[in-house]
C-alpha cells in the first residue's frame, strides 16, 4: 500500500476520522459540529460532482421525504421541537458527505478506524478485569465503564460496524490480517454481554462465514468451520459475564411482577411499549412529536406511579413512528427499510444488507433512529459499507481536484 504525502487529502481524511471518533466517544457537541460542517465539503467541485452522482436517489428522498414527514407532524402538532427533529434528520446529508469524502480520498481509512476501535475497547476491558467493586452490576452481566457516555447499546453498534468492515476486508479484499479484528471484535461483543452485540456477532458470523465458504468451495473447510463455531459457543457460555447475563434475562421474564417493581431492563421495555400500543390504538392518525411524548409520559404516570424515571419514547422505533405519525405515514419508513433490504439483496450488496437488517432488528427493542449516536452509527456504517462493497469509492474523485 502506497503511503500518501503528509499534505495530501488522505491525511486530511484521517484527521477528520480522528476528530469524528473523538466526538463519538467524548463529545456529542463535537460530533454534531463535524456532521454539520461536513456539508461544506460540497463546495469542492470534484467532491460535489461525484457525491451527487453516487447519492442521487438517496438525496432525493432526504430533501423531499424527511421534510414531508415532519411537516405532517408539525401540522398535527405545531411545535418548535418538531422542526428541531427535522433538522436532526436532515443532518444525514452531512453524514453522507463525511463518509464519502473519507472513503474516496484514502486507502488507510479502514485500518485506521479498526485500530482505533480496538483502542476504544481498552477502558471497558480494564474495568471488567481490574475493578472488583462493581459486583452487583457484573452480576447482571453488565459492564460499568464504557465510552460514549456509558451508552452500552450504541457502543455495541459501533463495535458491530467495525466487525462488519473487518469481514468485508477478509472476504472481499482477501486481507488475512483482518481475521485478527474479526476474532477480537467478536469476542469483545460476546464478553460485553449486551444483546445487541450478541445479535450482530451471530448475524455477521453466519453471513460472512457463508460468503467466505462459498468462495473457497472446500467441503473439509465447512466441517472445520462447524467445529469452530461449536467451540466458540461453548467458550462463550463459559465466560462469567455471559452466564450472568443469561441468568439475569431468565429471571426478568420468569418473575415479571418482581422485575417490574425493580424497574428491570426488559420489564420497563415491556411496560412502556404496552402503553404505547394502547395510545396508538386510540390515536390512529398520530399525535405529533411533542404531544406523543407528553401522552406517553402521562400514561406511564397513571399506570405506574411508582416509577421514578419519566419515559417519553417507546423502546421500539416502529411504535414511535406509528405513535407520532399514525398508521399510514408512520409505516412509510418501515416500507422504505424493506425496499432497501430488497434492493441490497438483489444487487448482491450482502454485507450492507446484513448491516441494515441488524439495524432494523435493533429498532424492535430501541428507538435507535431517534438518538444522536444511534442515527449517526446507523447511517455512517450503512454508507461506508455500501461504498466499499459496491466499489463506488473507487471512482477517482478527489485525487486531482483537492490537492
Amino acid at each position: 500500500m502506497k503511503v500518501p504525502a503528509i499534505t495530501s487529502p488522505a491525511y486530511r481524511s484521517l484527521f477528520l476520522a480522528a476528530l469524528l471518533l473523538a466526538g463519538l466517544f467524548f463529545s456529542r457537541a463535537l460530533l454534531s459540529l463535524l456532521v454539520g460542517m461536513s456539508v461544506l465539503l460540497l463546495l469542492i467541485p470534484p467532491v460535489r460532482k461525484e457525491f451527487t452522482a453516487v447519492f442521487k436517489k438517496p438525496l432525493l428522498f432526504l430533501v423531499t421525504g424527511i421534510p414531508a414527514f415532519y411537516l405532517y407532524l408539525f401540522f398535527i402538532d405545531p411545535d418548535v421541537y418538531t422542526l428541531e427533529r427535522l433538522l436532526f434528520y436532515l443532518s444525514i446529508i452531512g453524514m453522507l458527505c463525511l463518509a464519502h469524502y473519507m472513503a474516496a480520498t484514502t486507502d488507510l481509512l479502514l485500518p485506521f478506524l479498526l485500530s482505533l476501535a480496538v483502542l476504544s475497547t481498552l477502558p471497558t476491558l480494564a474495568d471488567m478485569l481490574l475493578n472488583t467493586g462493581l459486583a452487583p452490576l457484573y452480576g447482571k452481566g453488565q459492564v460499568a465503564y464504557i465510552l460514549m457516555k456509558g451508552d452500552h447499546q450504541r457502543f455495541s453498534i459501533w463495535i458491530s460496524g467495525c466487525l462488519a468492515l473487518s469481514w468485508y476486508l477478509f472476504v472481499l479484499e482477501k486481507k488475512k490480517w483482518a481475521l485478527f479484528y474479526i476474532l477480537f471484535f467478536s469476542l469483545f461483543l460476546v464478553v460485553l454481554s449486551v444483546r445487541t452485540g450478541w445479535l450482530f456477532t451471530i448475524l455477521m458470523t453466519f453471513a460472512g462465514g457463508l460468503m467466505y465458504l462459498k468462495k473457497k468451495r472446500s467441503p473439509r473447510l465447512w466441517w472445520w468451520t462447524l467445529l469452530a463455531v461449536l467451540l466458540m459457543g461453548l467458550t462463550a457460555i463459559s465466560v462469567p459475564f455471559v452466564r450472568h447475563k443469561i441468568r439475569y434475562i431468565k429471571w426478568e421474564w420468569s418473575d415479571r411482577r418482581e422485575a417490574e417493581k425493580l424497574g428491570a431492563s426488559d420489564a420497563v421495555r415491556r411496560m412502556v411499549n404496552e402503553r404505547t400500543v394502547k395510545l396508538i390504538a386510540d390515536h390512529p392518525a398520530g399525535l405529533g412529536s411533542r404531544k406523543a411524548e407528553k401522552a406517553l409520559r402521562d400514561e406511564m404516570d397513571a399506570w405506574y406511579p411508582q416509577l421514578q424515571v419519566k419515559y417519553e419514547w417507546p423502546f421500539n422505533q416502529y411504535l414511535y413512528w406509528w405513535l407520532t405519525a399514525g398508521w399510514v405515514l408512520g409505516s412509510l419508513p418501515v416500507l422504505l427499510m424493506l425496499f432497501l433490504l430488497y434492493r441490497l439483496y438483489f444487487t448482491r450488496n450482502y454485507f450492507t444488507a446484513v448491516w441494515v437488517l441488524f439495524m432494523a432488528i435493533t429498532c424492535v427493542y430501541e428507538s435507535t433512529m431517534e438518538m444522536q449516536y444511534g442515527l449517526f452509527l446507523a447511517v455512517f456504517f450503512t454508507v461506508l459499507i455500501y461504498l466499499y462493497e459496491s466499489g463506488l469509492r473507487m471512482r477517482g474523485i478527489i485525487k486531482k481536484g483537492t490537492r
